[in-house]
């Protein structure tokens, strides 16, 4: 098949399909940040709320948007790949590589959606193909361009990290390559990177390093050791499809230790490893480690055919499941897609004439689908999420109004109750989104008549 033709074909299909794809609350969330524009942020660096700042600005807040902004980043990827197989092999396997890259789960549907893994995804192969450039060309020039691009990536996610240990490890592990250490161009990218992401460095200070506690917290105490592994080698199969995953389990272990494709193997024991080593005591998401399959992706012209008839299977199966047989609410049916845009006038009207009323949500996905579909500033109390603590809250006086919209959250009712003079439940509907079963679990509070006291 034409190349041309295939990335033509895949990405007009996701741009039909994508008023299916509705923001999910993650998204939402980094949305948010665009409103709080920062240094950085508890989670991750700033590069998402950088980008969807630029893209809602230019070309207003919607989910279409957002769709083809990460629809034209990972046709960007795609070009990257392609030149970069095309130096390691040959058109051929670049092709091949192009068409592995954007029919894999986590880059096909997953690819739908705009988080900061994508954005590091795109540097990452953008610094990747600059360095095989540097190898196989030899200039040296390009080390100050890499120096910008990687340190890119590290404003797009701290796992950028591990791309500067990989070229370390491979600049010293190859005796051909090891005279950059005796150049001043390594050295200097290295800096160049350092002060692209030298912002973070500062707001990590100002804050006592808040992503280290809050990273730190996710890994608990007492992890569930084997229910983490099976989730973590469950979804890495069926997000990158068993032939790509054997075939990065093998690059990253028997090939690195063989010195064989060094310079492949490296890339993908650096990202690999770390994350298969923490996964017993974090429950890792799937799509935290993609880069470490892009050396796989890269050689997968072995593997095309059976990697193409998994991933296939996988995204029929997905998409079926959530074109069409998403379980929608009855009462949504037919309203699914406008509903979401009926709510700037949902929360118009049920605002009390009497006193001021503010926006809370309970969690940090309905935060930013409230703000992005609402057109509201939305609150969480304190305590909840350290992110939105630094943002502050409003002091509510007696006789202030609260709209509370509560996912999962069944005993807020009655703490809420005490505190206002009238509380009441929403009985219709006013989000969609398919994410975390939204619809059904999520309920409103209309809260009028503050008496005083804390909001839970």
């Amino acid at each position: 098949m034409n190349l041309t033709l295939f990335l033509l074909a895949i990405n007009l299909f996701k741009i039909l399909v994508a008023r299916s794809f509705p923001i999910i609350g993650d998204e939402a969330y980094y949305w948010l940040w665009s409103q709080h524009l920062d240094l950085s942020y508890v989670s991750h660096p700033p590069m998402i709320a950088y980008v969807n700042f630029i893209t809602t600005s230019l070309f207003g807040i919607n989910e279409f948007v957002m769709r083809l902004t990460v629809i034209t980043i990972v046709l960007l990827i795609s070009l990257l790949i392609y030149g970069t197989a095309k130096e390691l092999f040959d058109r051929r396997a670049a092709a091949a590589a192009v068409v592995v890259f954007n029919l894999l789960p986590t880059f096909f549907g997953g690819g739908m959606f705009l988080v900061p893994q994508t954005l590091v995804f795109i540097f990452w192969s953008l610094s990747f193909y600059l360095l095989v450039l540097i190898i196989k060309r030899g200039k040296s020039n390009l080390w100050y361009l890499l120096g910008i691009t990687s340190g890119l990536g590290l404003l797009s996610d701290y796992v950028m990290a591990l791309f500067f240990i990989g070229t370390a490890i491979f600049l010293a592990l190859s005796q051909e390559h090891r005279f950059w250490f005796r150049k001043k161009e390594p050295y200097l990218a290295f800096l160049l990177a350092f002060l692209v992401f030298s912002p973070v460095i500062i707001w990590n200070i100002q804050h006592n390093f808040l992503p280290f506690q809050f990273w730190g917290g996710k890994m608990g105490f007492t992890p569930r050791i084997l229910d983490n592994l099976l989730n973590f080698f469950g979804l890495q199969m069926v997000l990158y499809t068993p032939p790509i995953f054997i075939l990065t389990v093998y690059m990253a272990l028997r090939q690195t230790l063989k010195r064989e494709n060094l310079l492949l193997s490296i890339f993908a024991a650096a990202v690999f490893l770390p994350f298969a080593f923490i996964s017993p005591i974090l429950n890792v998401g799937g799509h935290w480690p993609a880069t470490a399959y892009l050396p796989a992706i890269l050689s997968s012209s072995r593997v095309k055919k059976v990697t193409i008839i998994f991933a296939l299977l996988v995204n029929i199966l997905g998409f079926t499941y959530y074109l069409f047989l998403y379980p929608t609410p009855a009462e949504l049916k037919g309203r699914e897609f406008t509903i979401n845009q009926e709510l700037p006038k949902y929360l118009k009207d049920s605002t009390p004439k009497k006193g001021q009323t503010y926006y809370f949500a309970n969690d940090i996905g309905m935060l930013g689908l409230i703000s992005f579909h609402g057109k509201v500033r939305a609150y969480m109390t304190r305590g909840r999420h350290r992110e939105v603590d630094l943002w502050g809250q409003p002091d509510l006086e007696k006789g202030d109004n609260v709209i509370y919209f509560a996912l999962n959250e069944t005993p807020l009712y009655k703490e809420l109750k005490p505190l206002f003079r009238k509380v009441s439940i929403e009985p219709r509907k006013r989000l969609f989104n398919k994410d975390a079963d939204l619809p059904n679990k999520t309920q409103i509070f209309i809260c009028e008549g503050y008496l005083g006291g804390t909001l839970p």
